[in-house]
């Protein structure tokens, strides 16, 4: 087979192979390579040469990803399938490797940091954290650690919420109520724990309500 480079726009190279174009690259990974233009090159070490090309593509996709906020692992793999393919997912692994090796990319600094703003923005349960750390594919053992250090108090938690996200709901009406209730289940609070805030809440508003009246 004959290999053939041209120069595109910036810092592009486009091989053809045959006279039919086939991958553009980088001049950075075209001279590094072995060939030059008119090579002739094999099956086998075109094969090899565009895994190594469709390596750096997605390398350097990571590392535009990581410029614009950290990641997990999974979250990097899931968007390096969806941009290359499922057929390049064995090699979006090495570029996670490759990854982690260089220091950039770390589950349990992104954890930490995904944690915190959960917690500080949102006020989540402990099990909403765990949920929401597992989806960013997160090691349990990591998750597990980084709830312990949280020590994420729960009524506090749901004190918030009703004062900002429930803050319209009316609390003495059964319905309104049971729909707060059913909400802050699903955030991952445990019932006992809304209950009593609720309970303390309802008490609260009702002695309002006699001093008002």
């Amino acid at each position: 087979m004959l290999l053939t480079a041209k120069h595109g726009k910036g810092n592009k190279i486009h091989l053809s192979i045959d006279g039919e174009y086939t991958i553009t690259t980088t001049e950075r990974v075209w001279y590094d390579s072995p060939f030059s233009d008119n090579s002739e090159i094999s099956e086998e070490e075109w094969s090899e040469f565009c895994d190594t090309i469709n390596f750096e593509k997605m390398y350097e996709r990571a590392l535009d990803l990581l410029e614009l906020r950290d990641h997990s692992q999974k979250e990097i793999l899931d968007k390096l399938v969806v941009k290359f393919g499922l057929d390049k997912k064995d090699q979006a692994k090495l570029v996670l490797e490759k990854l982690s090796e260089n220091g950039l990319l770390d589950d349990e600094h992104f954890a930490r940091i995904y944690a915190d703003e959960l917690i500080r923005k949102k006020h989540v349960s402990p099990a909403g954290l765990r949920a929401a750390l597992s989806a960013k594919g997160i090691d349990r053992n990591i998750t597990s650690l980084i709830i312990e250090e949280a020590e994420i108090d729960p009524v506090e938690s749901i004190n918030y919420l009703l004062d900002t996200k429930f803050r319209s709901a009316d609390l003495l009406d059964e319905k309104q109520c049971d729909k707060v209730i059913t909400s802050l289940y699903r955030l991952g609070f445990m019932l006992s724990d809304i209950k009593s805030v609720l309970a303390e809440r309802q008490h609260n508003l009702r002695v309002e309500l006699l001093e008002n009246m």
